[in-house]
């Protein structure tokens, strides 16, 4: 059997979090579900201790990564984390499908991939630069790589320095990762209240995007991190026009092996390769319409120069 622990920060979750704790607290293997109230102005510390959860209140609002770490202070050595955010609501019963993995050694990590409901959500801007992140420094192609929703081996989540605020995901995977901890991602059928398209919605997007980029850029270095937020703003902005751009008039792969990411910047953008735009442009033409107008640049060059030798003999 192993001993697992559920640690689920919440700020201003009063609404879920007792339907939250009671699901987890389903789930075979979790001994212990760990609620750490972030500085909540409702009632999200006594739902939660009614639902049956132990719980650390902050004094003041401290962000998602300082409220898990405290978490994980208090949990003792358990053999698993699960971690779980507060409005997952009654699907929470569904994460033993994420502890599985790990419990029975074939994954030291696993990540929740499940869909949001229809009209809810950005339009995939920080996550595009959070997945573009990842793949360039571990290979991992994620379709979900700011989920919140892990389960970690115990020993692993301990040994590692969690980021601060919404970089906790991303920081998570790029140091796990990093170790050659063996990560995977599973389709779980969980279900959660999406921040939507409205003013506030868009703020809370941008605070994510700035603790994402925060935490990859004190893992990865300022300018690399740079890089890959323009290159993922650039794909994105072009997305509607990839049709345009064939696959066969991108460099092959095995042209780009062995290159350092700084060596090969066209290859993120989709930019044809330099062979390929030679192909595509008649070269002929282009030495025919030269030699035509060739003459006639020499002659008007000519022209420019003669009147200013004369000039400067004479005032000699």
């Amino acid at each position: 059997m192993t001993h697992a622990v559920a640690i689920v920060p919440a700020y201003d979750r009063a609404d879920t979090v007792g339907a939250t704790v009671t699901a987890l607290r389903t789930v075979s293997d979790v001994l212990d579900v760990i609620v750490v109230d972030d500085g909540s102005s409702d009632r999200t510390a006594a739902v939660a201790a009614a639902a049956g959860a132990r719980v650390i209140e902050l004094a003041r609002n401290r962000g998602k990564g300082a409220a898990m770490a405290v978490g994980v202070a208090a949990s003792g050595a358990p053999d698993a984390y699960l971690l779980i955010d507060a409005d997952l609501g009654r699907t929470a019963a569904l994460a033993g499908e994420l502890l599985r993995p790990v419990a029975l050694g074939t994954a030291d990590m696993t990540i929740a991939a499940f869909d949001s409901p229809p009209g809810g959500g950005g339009f995939g801007f920080v996550k595009g630069f959070a997945a573009r992140v990842l793949r360039a420094e571990t290979g991992l192609s994620l379709a979900e790589p700011l989920s919140g929703q892990r389960a970690l081996r115990g020993p692993l989540l301990r040994s590692l320095e969690l980021a601060d605020g919404f970089g906790l995901e991303i920081g998570l995977t790029l140091d796990a990762a990093l170790r050659g901890a063996s990560i995977s991602e599973i389709e779980v059928g969980f279900s959660h209240r999406p921040s939507g398209r409205g003013l506030s919605g868009f703020a809370h997007r941008a605070r994510i995007g700035r603790h994402v980029y925060r935490a990859a850029a004190s893992r990865i270095g300022g300018p690399k991190t740079i890089y890959l937020l323009i290159a993922s703003l650039v794909s994105r902005a072009l997305s509607p026009l990839r049709p345009a751009f064939p696959q066969r008039h991108r460099p092959a792969a095995k042209a780009l092996r062995g290159k350092l990411w700084w060596q090969r910047p066209w290859s993120r953008l989709g930019v044809p390769s330099l062979q390929r735009v030679r192909s595509a442009v008649d070269l002929g033409s282009l030495q025919r319409t030269w030699s035509r107008w060739r003459p006639r640049l020499s002659q008007r060059l000519r022209s420019w120069r003669s009147p200013r030798r004369r000039q400067t003999s004479s005032e000699s």
